[in-house]
């Protein structure tokens, strides 16, 4: 009877079973590339840290600037919140000073624009000029200024008043020539300006009679 072993034999088991499979030369095995990647990631995790530090410095140094500006900032608005008050009691004091002074012309005006007239109606006496200025306008022209030989009994007054700087004078001379002299002396007064002859009539002095030429000015006070 003839037997058949159909089993392999060890020998041929150990020529079936399949050795260590040998690399190339040129590849790396897992654990190298495992190595590599966990050094990458460290360097790069150093690299974010090192920029982390950096930026977080400059960040600080920026918030201090900005908390330097800042208060720079409500420090200067604070001297300009001073400065506005101070210029707003200046402002009104400088209204209120203002207001007095006006209060004040008003007050002195009509008593300064009277004495004026007396004055003009004075001897001696004369409008109030620069004396230079009326020099040198009698030097250009001898007919210039006024006669201080006037005799200034030749003219009254019979009315005078003055309105917000607007003054209507009234009055009587003894001649046209009297009439023209008081005009010409109002004129070159520096508290009258605009002056302006009206209008003039044939009038007589109640008390004596005697024939005189009324008239009427008007003209502003400065002051």
């Amino acid at each position: 009877m003839i037997r058949i072993n159909l089993l392999p034999t060890d020998k041929k088991k150990r020529a079936r079973r399949p050795g260590p499979v040998a690399l190339p030369a040129g590849d790396l095995s897992i654990g190298t590339w495992g190595a590599i990647y966990g050094g990458a990631i460290a360097i790069w995790l150093a690299v974010l840290g090192v920029l982390y530090f950096v930026q977080s410095g400059e960040l600080e140094t920026i918030v201090q600037e900005n908390k330097t500006l800042e208060a720079r900032r409500d420090e200067l608005q604070g001297k300009t919140k001073g400065l506005a008050d101070v210029e707003a009691r200046l402002e009104k004091s400088r209204r209120l000073e203002q207001v007095v002074q006006e209060l004040e012309r008003a007050r002195r005006g009509p008593t300064r624009a009277v004495m004026e007239l007396s004055k003009i109606l004075s001897d001696p006496g004369g409008p109030t000029i620069n004396p230079a200025e009326l020099q040198e306008m009698r030097e250009e022209n001898p007919l210039a200024g006024y006669n201080e030989s006037w005799d200034v009994r030749r003219l009254w007054l019979t009315r005078f008043e003055e309105v917000d700087h607007e003054c209507k004078i009234a009055g009587m001379g003894r001649s046209n020539e009297d009439v023209a002299e008081f005009l010409r002396r109002l004129t070159l007064s520096e508290i009258y300006d605009d002056v302006t002859l009206q209008r003039t009539r044939a009038a007589s002095d109640p008390e004596t009679g005697l024939g005189t030429v009324g008239f009427d000015i008007t003209c502003k006070v400065r002051y």
